[in-house]
């Protein structure tokens, strides 16, 4: 039928119907909903990795070639893209593609991120089904403070003094990240739609990377949180006016809050005491099984 209508095929790219095939590198299995990265790919990756984690100079070609095999298996490995860029940064600070530089503690952190994962992991990302949608509405307030609403509950904080001299999109993905301090147990094998209005912090949250080093530190601590708490995420904007109850509570502006929402509790939302000290939790990658997908998580030795 094909060549009655004028196409033409090369025999050893084609097959017959199938649940497993083999595209772009990566094995897909629609019986088991499965994306694998192939066994000798896999044990590649590790060797990789522990190889470099030995380095202490490198040039810009081998920094190019792991940046390059990374992006590979992101495909597969959730938000893996957020822990490459300190590695993409790194490569803009060679002169010459000959020249050797001293490899810096924040690359070495992205290939020990990297490391943990791949060493802990079966090559498989299970593509999970729909879930339940949850909707969160968060706002900055250029020196004033953060604010966020999840449907009666709310926050409002002053942003912290030492962030105070930080860009309006440091602040908006902070927001974001107070939100999920305050709320995120009760999210798990939920998708978290978070409406901002600032556009480069959609862009950001989609894409999983940012060349801001301030935001993209935010941002893996958010990538880490998602995958403890078991919830998935996307980040929708949304305009000024129809962002009014966070843009009130971020303002402090409590009486209007409630003119508008007189549904909403009349106390704000705390951060949730297993969620206040947060640094040593976010040290290694995701420990238990997460709604991202992965079949086989790192856990802290």
């Amino acid at each position: 039928m094909a060549t009655k209508l004028g196409l033409s095929f090369q025999p050893k790219k084609t097959v017959k119907p199938t649940t497993r095939l083999k595209f772009l590198g990566l094995e897909l299995n629609s019986n088991l909903m499965e994306a694998r990265l192939p066994t000798d790919k896999l044990k590649y990756l590790r060797e990789t990795l522990i190889s470099w984690t030995e380095r202490r100079r490198c040039g810009l070609r081998e920094l190019q070639e792991i940046i390059g095999y990374l992006q590979f298996c992101a495909q597969v490995i959730p938000h893996g893209r957020t822990f490459i860029r300190s590695l993409i940064n790194f490569s803009t600070k060679f002169p010459s593609e000959f020249s050797t530089r001293h490899v810096p503690g924040y690359a070495h952190a992205d290939i020990q991120w990297w490391l943990l994962y791949a060493q802990a992991w079966n090559g498989v990302q299970i593509l999970d089904p729909p879930k339940a949608t949850l909707h969160v509405y968060t706002d900055a307030s250029g020196l004033k403070g953060l604010g966020g609403t999840f449907g009666d509950e709310w926050f409002s904080t002053r942003c912290p003094r030492r962030f105070r001299t930080r860009d309006i999109q440091f602040k908006e993905i902070y927001a974001i990240l107070q939100a999920i301090l305050r709320w995120g147990l009760s999210w798990e094998r939920h998708h978290i739609v978070f409406h901002v209005d600032n556009s480069a912090i959609v862009a950001c949250m989609g894409s999983g990377t940012s060349r801001n080093p301030q935001v993209a530190n935010i941002l893996r601590s958010i990538v880490m949180l998602a995958a403890r708490l078991g919830f998935s995420y996307s980040c929708s904007w949304v305009s000024s006016s129809n962002n009014q109850l966070a843009d009130t509570v971020s303002r402090f502006e409590y009486n209007r809050l409630f003119t508008l929402a007189p549904s909403m509790q009349k106390k704000p939302s705390a951060t949730h005491p297993q969620l206040r000290g947060i640094k040593h939790m976010l040290t290694y990658p995701p420990g238990s099984h997460s709604s991202y997908g992965t079949a086989s998580l790192p856990r802290p030795e």
